[in-house]
């Protein structure tokens, strides 16, 4: 009943998240950038504490508007989350910021992420069966994980969970991923690092195949099965399903090392954030 009382309400949350040393692996361009996949956990985090009856293994239209910067001396930062509860069962999520004008006398609230929750379970999404995840078509190469950190995806050691070489081919991308550690939250989604390191793989294949450095800017559906752990070994495979310049789309999945499908994401928006001031290296690009 309480849910159904704050319909179309829109409440808004403030909370304070600590800065982690292990966050200031994850930059670019010179600066601290609040990882997505860190984003969602704090999204979800604050719907499941206000709202335990919700599900939020099922996570739609996900969309990553700006980068949520963090300052070199900054231990805290404020950020508020808006929730509100649509009347088709979906709770929406937005996670803001708020920045003063150059007098400092005006604030205003920016938005840097939406995401959706589903109230009900959802029909499981379609997963490759395990046996043909590794089988890659068409010329495949192989990048060790050592390479793509150092001159590909270049974050720290936090954010370095391709584990071994990371194989590509036309048809996709798939690896070994660590879960990671550090002081990372698990509980609401499971561990952030293996969908992040599935993000570096999709990186890798735009880097090759597009010629374009892309980040994260979005997803259509991400299905949790089973939550990640840190300290557990999956394997992650992303699948191209749509090119465009400056825009890619993929569909990845995680599995354990014996089968079991841990996570679906469908839709994955990849794009160049960066207006082609990053550029891949030339070692890396197919020739086409």
């Amino acid at each position: 009943m309480e849910i159904i009382s704050q319909l179309n309400e829109k409440k808004r949350y403030s909370l304070d998240i600590e800065i982690y040393p292990y966050l200031r692996d994850h930059y670019l361009e010179g600066k601290v950038i609040l990882p997505a996949v860190e984003i969602l956990i704090i999204m979800a985090g604050v719907v499941k504490t206000n709202f335990p009856q919700i599900n939020i293994n099922c996570l739609n239209k996900a969309r990553f508007f700006r980068f949520l910067s963090i300052s070199p001396d900054t231990q805290q930062r404020t950020i508020f989350v808006d929730i509100e509860i649509a009347d088709d069962g979906v709770v929406a999520a937005s996670l803001l910021t708020s920045i003063k004008s150059k007098t400092g006398t005006i604030s205003r609230a920016v938005e840097h992420a939406r995401v959706e929750f589903a109230t009900a379970d959802s029909t499981p999404s379609f997963a490759p069966p395990f046996y043909v995840v590794k089988k890659l078509k068409g010329k495949c190469i192989s990048v060790p994980s050592t390479t793509i950190y150092r001159e590909l995806v270049p974050f720290g050691a936090a954010y370095q969970n391709i584990v071994g070489d990371l194989s590509v081919s036309p048809e996709g991308a798939w690896a070994y991923l660590s879960g990671g550690d550090n002081e990372a939250d698990k509980n609401p989604l499971g561990s952030p690092f293996p969908l992040d390191a599935v993000l570096h793989e999709a990186c890798v294949w735009g880097q090759r195949f597009a010629d374009i450095v892309s980040f994260p800017a979005g997803f259509e559906k991400r299905i949790i099965n089973q939550k990640t752990r840190k300290g557990g070994t999956y394997l992650g495979r992303v699948v191209p399903v749509n090119v465009k310049h400056n825009s890619l789309i993929f569909d990845a999945w995680i599995y354990d090392l014996e089968g079991t499908i841990y996570e679906s994401i469908s839709g994955i928006q990849m794009r160049d954030v960066s207006q082609g001031r990053l550029r891949p290296p030339d070692w890396i690009k197919a020739d086409l």
